[in-house]
């Protein structure tokens, strides 16, 4: 998978491609970025992406679905052939997981709606926990980053 489900990163690199090749043809300048968010699963308040999906308009069913494997959520360390004792898991989404993608996918889009990014060029390319922002001013680049972190 690359920046958006069902196509793969060679479909991206393409679409940036014509981007660029556009903004030559078109004769004005980009300015470009790609973020990549360290552990960008981690810092995920369980309780918080439940709340949130509701306004995504989630089904209460799919939505209690969700929070069954994110809530209350026991776990243990495994350290050589002994196992630590259990402790609960609070935030984070589990990563490999399908829907963890696009969970974390749902945040950053209320986030980056928040800070005023959303429907922008700098947002429409974007992985779960990467995003390329691409604006036409050097300056405009920087403040948008500026607010991202």
């Amino acid at each position: 998978m690359g920046f958006r489900s069902n196509r793969s990163t060679i479909d991206n690199i393409s679409i940036i491609r014509q981007i660029f090749k556009k903004s030559h043809e078109y004769n004005f300048d980009l300015y470009y970025i790609f973020v990549d968010y360290t552990h960008a699963f981690d810092p995920v308040y369980r309780n918080k992406l439940v709340e949130g999906l509701k306004k995504f308009d989630v089904t209460d069913k799919l939505n209690r679905l969700i929070a069954l494997t994110l809530i209350q959520t026991i776990a243990r360390d495994k350290i050589n052939r002994d196992f630590t004792e259990e402790f609960i898991v609070e935030c984070g989404v589990k990563q490999g997981d399908p829907l963890s993608a696009t969970l974390f996918s749902l945040v950053t889009g209320t986030v980056l709606k928040q800070i005023g990014l959303s429907g922008n060029i700098t947002t429409r390319l974007k992985q779960s926990d990467d995003v390329m922002l691409t604006t036409r001013t050097e300056q405009y680049l920087i403040n948008t980053f500026q607010k991202l972190k």
